[in-house]
Order: C-alpha cells, then structure tokens, then sequence
C-alpha cells in the first residue's frame, strides 16, 4: 500500500473505510442542504377552548386600552365558600317554598383577592335607583376635565313627573325654587335617593354622556329594552369593583363616590344585622308597578369589614317591601357572619 492520498488502495478493509467515509459525507451535505433550503411548515394549534374570565376595557385611545375590570366565570371553589354557598341556598329556597319572594339574586366578592359565589346572579332586574350610582360616576368623569362643575348651581324649579311613586321615602329632598350646587346634589341623590336631584343632574350631563359612561363601564343600553328587566346582580357589582379599583375615575373621584355612597340613609337591608361601627358604602333600589302586585327591592354595596371588605349585591321580587328588606338583611347577615368566623 502506497502512503499517499491519491494512490490506490489495495487493502479491502481500508477500501471499504474510506467508501463509507465519503458516502457519510455525501449524505450529510445533501441532508444539509435540504434542511437550509426547504420551507419550513409551522403548526399552529387552534384555541377551541373560550377564556374563563370576562375584561371590561375603556375604549376611545390611540394608544392604550386600559383595563377597568377583569371577572373569572367561575365561582370560588374552596371550602368556606362554597359552605357559604350552601347556606346562602338553603335560605334562599326557604324563602322561595314559602312563598315570601319570588326570586332572588345573590353576589358576594371578596375585595382582597377575588374569589367570588353567586345565586342567581346572571338573573335580570329592573334596577330602578340603583342607576344613580353610574349618574354619580358620570357627573364625576364629567368633573375629572371641569372641577368647577361641582361648583356650579342649578335651580330647581319645575317639579319632575315621575309615574313611579317610592314606597321608601326619605325626609329630606330637594325644595322647589332653590338653588344647588352640583355636589349638593349628588349628596341628595345618594344619600336621600332624590329622584328630583337625579333628574336635575341627569340634565346637566345629558342622556348621551350617561349612555357612553355605562358603555365604557361595560353596560351597552343601547342594545336593550329598558322597559324591562335588563341588568344582574353580577353585572352590576362591576360599577363598585371598577370604583374600589380606582380603574376609571381618578383615586381622588372614587374615593369621593364611594364617601357619598358611605352616608346612604337607608339603613334596612345590608346594614341591618351588621354591627354600626362598620362602613357600607351602598345604594338600594326599589320597583313597583301599578298594574302587578310584584315588587322589586334591592342593594348592593361594599362592606368595609376589617381587613377583609367585600361586595355584596342583593336583588329581589316579591309582594311586600318589608318582607323583601328583611330577607336582604339575613342574606346580609349570614354573609357578615360567615366573613367574620374566617
């Protein structure tokens, strides 16, 4: 066998190595260019699955789609839960089979870390005064770009025409030819549930404005019949969570909202069979009709118990106002208690 490279090789083992060896070779650089220069083919898999949480986002920027809520679909499945759960059915099937209510709703979020239970709460009602918290929340927006608006006044003196007389009444409202600044009025709204108030206020910033608020807060009226019942007990605590959160109003504004919302005068329903030294934030509502003996009674809010708060929202039909506070305020209460055994 001769040494160098070109020379032939006589051995049949050295042969055959060096056959393998650049048909290795050959196969190698084929493999490679086909990797380099085939179109490579990308499998993307399809999401059937929908997302388990809901966002609401404020529309109208370029740039930015600020998040102003964010709600999981599913209920909270840890045990004190879902023990409160069961509690808060078993009364409410009471009230049902004995016929003391019609129907009833039920929505409890704690504000800490946001698990949530619920009855009924995808369930509609006619929200009746409860449309005042998004007025307050619009006339703040509203105050956000004019602080003077607060300032302004307004003289009320056309007396509105309501078809709907309220069965719970507040002594103190509104005197026909005085004048009120607009932070008065706010007080008066909330706090007494002055119908008068809120359509001196709703004047002010216009049916429009009020509509692209409820818009920006997740609530589209314009795709529903407000004639009937068009809004749960779950949609409707979005309006405290997204001012708890601080997410659409400045923290200045919501903390003034939810101040107002602190001096509510109607002291029935949740904060009933709660100890007085704790805040609520809150507002009821209340329907009644003059062609039905169906009522409807209810109220939602926050309670800032200890270090643990938390949002709870109660809708309710029946025949009897009274009947319907009380069964609010042991809802309220089984609620408060099972909070505090934590």
């Amino acid at each position: 066998m001769k040494t160098k490279f070109g020379d032939s090789i006589k051995n049949p083992f050295l042969k055959f190595f060096f056959l393998a060896l650049i048909l290795g070779v050959t196969i190698g650089y084929f493999l490679g260019y086909l990797t380099t220069n085939t179109p490579k083919t990308h499998i993307v898999q399809e999401v059937k699955s929908k997302p388990n949480y809901s966002e609401i986002r404020a529309g109208g920027y370029q740039f930015t789609n600020p998040l102003l809520d964010c709600d999981n679909f599913n209920s909270s499945l840890q045990k004190n839960y879902v023990d409160l759960q069961n509690k808060l059915k078993d009364y409410i099937n009471s009230v049902l089979n004995n016929g003391t209510a019609n129907h009833v709703s039920v929505y409890f979020r704690s504000l800490n870390d946001g698990p949530w239970i619920g009855i009924n709460e995808n369930d509609n009602y006619s929200p009746a005064s409860l449309l005042k918290v998004p007025i307050l929340i619009a006339v703040l927006k509203k105050a956000e770009s004019n602080n003077a608006v607060l300032k302004k006044k307004i003289l009320y003196n056309k007396t509105i025409e309501d078809n709907v007389s309220p069965n719970i009444v507040d002594k103190k409202s509104i005197i026909l030819g005085n004048s009120y600044t607009v932070d008065e009025l706010l007080e008066y709204m909330i706090i007494h549930s002055d119908n008068n108030a809120k359509a001196l206020l709703l004047g002010l910033i216009g049916d429009e404005f009020l509509t692209s608020v409820m818009l920006d807060l997740g609530v589209n009226l314009k795709t529903r019949d407000l004639t009937i019942d068009f809004i749960s007990v779950k949609e409707y605590s979005s309006f405290y969570r997204i001012l708890y959160n601080s997410s659409y109003l400045s923290r200045q504004m919501s903390e003034k909202a939810l101040e107002i919302l602190s001096r509510t005068e109607f002291k029935k329903g949740i904060p009933d069979k709660l100890p007085k030294n704790i805040k609520i934030s809150h507002k009821f509502g209340e329907r009644g009709f003059a062609d039905s003996n169906l009522k409807q009674l209810h109220d939602c809010g926050i309670v800032y118990f200890s270090d643990s708060p938390y949002l709870l929202c109660i809708m309710t039909k029946g025949s009897d106002f009274k009947i319907l506070a009380t069964i609010i305020s042991d809802i309220s209460g089984i609620v408060y208690n099972s909070v505090s055994q934590k």
